[in-house]
């Protein structure tokens, strides 16, 4: 307590001084945690829009098919296999999915697109996908008044093969079995613009796929959100000793999205640079406050060691009355961060043009509030001033009293 005492009496000193250093430290704080907030803020939206509207949280597959996806690697979707992982906590939704490819005829042309079969109703609790429709409704599991099912085809699909709702489309592929499948089918909606993700996709209901690749009962994909992307790791080894079935992959959206996952992670360790500049800079200030106090006070530290102080007291004093400034600094800068964050995380930044993505308008950067946003600035700052108190510590113990003295 008496150091504590000392330590503070000290930094109180040169008021103007310490008033300019914690100013200075608060300010880097700020700035630290002000850009945390908006990173990691617009890095959320984008991960939480990207892993429900491709990936979900975790997907479960026939081993090796995440790797080389092809039409025969899929598994038999049954009732408690779907019981088993809804089960699990933290899954909120599973959604069945068929993925291919196959050849689009409309009245006079083809075009190569990519067929997905779902589940209407368990797609549209997992993903943006009913969302997406620019043109006629949603996709339904009934068939028309012909007895053909309906379909939804990308924007690019209708322009290329002009089609519009209610107009028939032509599908050739192969099966599963080496048979040739071919089928009409009818448009019910048109999905997004030209230029999105779905722009050559044709959407049709589960059974429906099933019959055209000749996969009876069977599925390429589960795909199953959680409670949160942060958690899919850990959502993952749940389920997979859930289901215990060696066959078949349980695998985190990082892992069937890896490419996208490891590039986030080298843009968001680039975007870590800008911070440790800021950092290094306010370090340099202090440095500089600290070896000036020691310098002046140069023969106060001979006094207190001719009269039996050690040099440990010494350094612990120096780094003691460093800290006490950084944890004054940390203070008040969380004070002065907290209403900004907090504008950024209700308000955000507004962009100058709405940007759509396969249907979503996003209008705004937002930030994010969390203990990471506050507390990654003050330990960088704790740890950076224990690191600058080391050197004025070592300078203050060795002094040699006889020596510091004479400048009195």
């Amino acid at each position: 307590m008496m150091m504590l005492t000392l330590a503070f009496r000290n930094i109180l000193r040169n008021r103007r001084r310490t008033l300019l250093t914690v100013l200075s430290m608060a300010g880097g704080y700020l700035l630290v945690s002000v850009q945390l907030s908006v990173t990691e803020g617009s890095y959320d939206q984008v991960l939480d829009f990207y892993t429900r509207d491709t990936t979900g949280h975790v997907q479960v597959t026939v081993e090796g098919y995440i790797e080389t996806p092809t039409l025969y690697k899929a598994f038999e979707l049954t009732d408690s296999l779907l019981q088993t992982i809804t089960s699990v906590p933290g899954v909120q939704a599973v959604a069945p999915r068929i993925e291919s490819s196959a050849l689009g005829y409309g009245e006079s042309r083809s075009f190569p697109v990519n067929v997905r079969g779902v589940d209407p109703e368990r797609e549209a609790a997992l993903s943006y996908l009913a969302d997406k429709v620019s043109a006629g409704r949603y996709l339904t599991n009934e068939p028309d008044a012909e007895g053909y099912a309906g379909v939804m085809i990308g924007a690019q699909v209708a322009r290329q093969l002009s089609l519009g709702v209610g107009d028939e489309l032509i599908l050739v592929s192969q099966g599963a079995d080496g048979s040739l499948a071919n089928d009409l089918y009818r448009v019910q909606g048109i999905l997004g613009q030209p230029g999105d993700a779905e722009e050559r996709w044709v959407v049709m209901p589960l059974a429906a796929a099933q019959s055209f690749f000749v996969l009876p009962g069977e599925v390429h994909r589960l795909v199953i959100l959680g409670s949160d992307y942060r958690a899919a790791q850990r959502l993952s080894e749940h389920i997979d000793g859930a289901v215990a079935k060696p066959d078949l992959a349980i695998s985190s959206w990082q892992t069937v999205a890896k490419e996208f996952y490891e590039t986030m992670t080298a843009d968001k360790e680039g975007g870590m640079i800008t911070l440790y500049v800021i950092v290094f800079l306010v370090c340099i200030g202090v440095l500089n406050t600290v070896l000036m106090s020691v310098l002046e006070r140069t023969g106060e530290f001979g006094v207190l060691k001719a009269i039996g102080t050690s040099p440990s007291r010494l350094f612990s004093l120096i780094l003691l009355e460093t800290l006490l400034l950084a944890v004054i600094a940390c203070l008040l800068g969380g004070l002065l961060a907290l209403p900004v964050n907090l504008w950024f995380t209700l308000q955000g930044i507004a962009l100058a043009e709405p940007m759509e993505i396969s249907g979503i308008v996003f209008s705004h950067y937002r930030g994010q509030m969390s203990t990471y946003v506050f507390g990654f600035p003050m330990l960088v700052i704790l740890i950076a001033s224990f690191l600058i108190a080391i050197m004025p510590g070592i300078r203050a113990a060795r002094i040699v009293p006889v020596d510091a003295m004479r400048t009195l």
